[in-house]
């Protein structure tokens, strides 16, 4: 089958073929139809950050199961599914709280084991969750940013009182923005410094935006607001810089949900926390529940994946996606390993 390979610690990848996933007991064979980049991928190809190697990456995943290991029956040859990047233990503490993501023994498809990038994708069946009818290869490719967004909105714990600003108008951004919506806040500030990524975050129901290109964000925040501060923060970029902005633009007692992946250390001056007493809470990636539930939001249509994809290309061209990513004008690309048809790039 056709692979994107991380062949050696360093940057760089090759496009080559490999052998087939082999099957093992309780687990599915899945034929990728959809892998969506997610920014933690870029750190992976660009060797920051250190993964066993060779690897196959890639868990933004969805596809049709082809194949089924011993002892399988939840799951039939056919069915289409999405994937649950995490694969816990069961056992320690953690697991047995339905904390999957902190699990002492956790491993990450596409992470830790071969992913997505590729034409097939073997996972442990229960890492697989069916897709409802009238959900495409490209929603159920969206459910694991959707569910890392949900995982931190949930811990915010938001009310119809809350005025939330998410900083960040990337795709974890832009469902969080959605997701903070569904969950009644009074009103929401979507905080970022690109404006056609702003103009998307109006789209999705943003009452308000801040350009940080053009405003300061404490200033354009108390606009947005009414004279006030938000009373929650999510925080979705993974930019050191942002918990700074983070920490400015909360309220007194406000509470800063940090979901983004952080390669870099970040810089906050305490005076922010302390006399303020913010509440800060970090979130990790998503639990089986989080996961179950945003395959219903989006079968719902609360969560909307359409806006977020901008760009849909065959696997080959997965260099094109990394500098669409990287150059800032794509915000979600989605690579199609068994793409029907002739390979023309489709931009949505």
């Amino acid at each position: 089958m056709l692979a994107v390979v991380k062949e050696h610690p360093g940057p760089g990848f090759v496009l080559r073929e490999v052998e087939e996933p082999a099957l093992k007991p309780q687990w599915v064979l899945v034929e990728v139809r959809a892998a969506g980049i997610c920014g933690t991928d870029i750190p992976i190809f660009e060797g920051i950050r250190h993964v066993p190697t060779p690897l196959i990456p890639g868990h933004e995943i969805s596809g049709v199961v082809a194949g089924k290991g011993e002892g399988v029956d939840q799951l039939e040859v056919g069915d289409r599914v999405a994937i649950d990047l995490v694969i816990s233990c069961g056992d320690c503490s953690h697991c047995r709280r339905g904390d999957d993501s902190l699990c002492d023994r956790i491993q990450e498809v596409g992470i830790d084991l071969h992913g997505g990038f590729a034409q097939y994708v073997a996972v442990p069946a229960r890492n697989a969750f069916r897709l409802p009818e009238g959900l495409s290869f490209l929603d159920g490719a969206s459910i694991d940013p959707i569910a890392s967004a949900y995982h931190g909105v949930r811990q915010a714990f938001i009310s119809a009182k809350d005025t939330v600003a998410i900083v960040g108008p990337g795709p974890i951004g832009l469902y969080a923005l959605q997701l903070v919506r569904a969950e009644g806040a009074r009103r929401t500030v979507v905080v970022g410094t690109r404006r056609s990524r702003l103009e998307v975050a109006r789209r999705l129901g943003a009452d308000a935006v801040v350009d940080l290109s053009q405003e300061d964000p404490v200033e354009g925040v108390l606009r947005a607001n009414e004279g006030r501060l938000a009373d929650i923060v999510i925080e979705a970029t993974g930019n050191p810089d942002a918990v700074e902005t983070a920490c400015q633009i909360a309220s007194k007692k406000g509470k800063i949900v940090l979901t983004g992946i952080f390669h870099e250390e970040a810089r906050v001056h305490p005076r922010h926390i302390v006399r303020k007493e913010l509440r800060i809470r970090g979130s990790f990636c998503y639990t089986r529940e989080d996961f179950a539930t945003c395959i219903q939001l989006v079968a719902d249509g609360r969560v909307r994946t359409a806006p977020v994809i901008t760009h849909v290309l065959p696997l080959k061209e997965m260099e094109k996606g990394l500098q669409l990513i990287k150059s800032r004008e794509a915000i979600k690309v989605i690579l199609e390993p068994n793409r029907r048809g002739d390979d023309v790039t489709q931009s949505l």
